[in-house]
């Protein structure tokens, strides 16, 4: 015969048998959940922390989209006093890398408006010229919007220049 060891008879199943309840039958489900969640939590901060630094009024704004645009000749003598003198002051200036600046330059006084001398993409802003008009001329333009028209070396230093740098504030 076979000894059989004198054992503690239990009511229940062994471990292994027993039935284990809904949430710890899904143990992996719920070992990944909590890292989905604290993702998600990660993910929702940094959007939130985005979208409020990008309203943040002590930020400064960014800059509207500025273009200078010269009117000239090659024959003017104020046009080339200008470039010579306050212009190369201004192409040097940290403003100048700010702003989008065109030149429309022809040899002649008496051929400024015509359409060889104006490109494609600034040939709309011409309109707003007359045959009147005097140069060196600058027009300020804030988002496809002509603010600003002057001609004169006086008015460069009077109104074309302060209204640039308001812009740029």
């Amino acid at each position: 015969m076979t000894a059989v060891k004198a054992t503690k008879v239990r009511n229940r199943n062994s471990s292994v048998m027993e039935r284990q309840p809904a949430a710890q039958t899904e143990c992996r489900f719920w070992r990944i959940r909590p890292t989905l969640y604290r993702l998600g939590a990660v993910v929702t901060i940094a959007a939130i922390a985005i979208t409020v630094w990008r309203q943040y009024p002590g930020r400064p704004a960014s800059a509207p989209n500025i273009l200078v645009l010269y009117v000239g000749a090659e024959d003017c003598a104020p046009c080339r006093a200008w470039k010579s003198g306050e212009g190369t002051a201004f192409f040097a200036s940290p403003d100048f890398a700010r702003i989008t600046y065109r030149e429309v330059k022809s040899p002649h006084l008496q051929e400024i408006l015509n359409d060889e001398n104006w490109p494609d993409e600034i040939r709309v802003y011409r309109k707003s010229l007359q045959r009147s008009d005097g140069v060196p001329l600058w027009l300020v333009v804030s988002d496809h919007e002509i603010v600003e028209k002057q001609h004169g070396t006086a008015q460069w230093r009077a109104n074309i220049l302060p209204r640039i740098k308001s812009f740029l504030r």
